[in-house]
């Protein structure tokens, strides 16, 4: 079987395109720290909520310190880059699935808080800007990772049907946006089990997000008034 060598392998410009999408998460995940994490951190203790209190001492013990390393090895990881040289593959996989993991945390910490009422309309603007682009980006390079790295053609685990030839790691990203503002529908499409179950996580989550935003502009609006 022939295989397309240069999605395994990689080049030095697909790299970089691929660290400038992990880079923006690692920016947003940092405006969450301090926009939204901190400001919950009183209200998080105040809640009594076993469930939110857990999600939050799990990611304070395990999320945030991973991700402060990896912030840290960013440095050096752009200077590969940048002198032309090619990162390993895991590099990449291993940035790109701790930012699932706090995904899925903030994730469920969002869906947590809808039970305890806010504590500031900061709070809850925090929640729907910063939220929504780490959502588009993280499922940008999931869908992009399964179906585009190693694959001898695009397409064989998720399709896009309303992208146009030849397919790029932009598409998978112009596809996840495209999903939010689809009234929540996701419009990758899946072609094996392993593609159909991914847009199911997806569609399930994007249904769930719509439900936080309609809650969340609900909670400002009455604290607004």
């Amino acid at each position: 079987m022939v295989t397309w060598i240069a999605k395994g392998s990689r080049t030095n410009s697909e790299q970089v395109k691929e660290g400038l999408a992990l880079s923006l998460l690692a920016l947003l995940q940092i405006a969450i720290s301090g926009l939204f994490l901190k400001d919950a951190q009183g209200f998080v203790a105040q809640s009594g909520n076993p469930l939110i209190i857990s999600i939050d001492a799990f990611m304070q013990a395990l999320v945030r310190p991973l991700g402060i390393l990896f912030i840290v090895s960013f440095p050096l990881f752009w200077l590969a880059l940048l002198r032309g040289k090619l990162v390993p593959r895991w590099l990449f996989d291993a940035v790109g699935i701790w930012y699932c993991l706090r995904l899925l945390m903030e994730f469920a910490l969002l869906n947590a808080l809808l039970f305890t009422p806010a504590v500031s309309p900061r709070l809850l603007v925090g929640q729907i800007i910063v939220f929504i682009p780490c959502f588009v980006l993280t499922w940008g390079w999931i869908m992009w990772r399964v179906d585009f790295v190693n694959r001898a053609s695009p397409q064989q685990v998720v399709s896009l049907p309303d992208e146009m030839e030849p397919i790029t790691s932009f598409d998978y990203y112009h596809t996840s946006v495209i999903s939010i503002v689809n009234k929540g529908s996701s419009k990758f499409q899946g072609v094996t089990r392993t593609g159909r179950f991914y847009v199911l996580i997806h569609s399930l989550m994007l249904l769930d997000l719509l439900g936080l935003i309609i809650a969340r502009v609900y909670g400002l609006v009455q604290k607004m008034v």
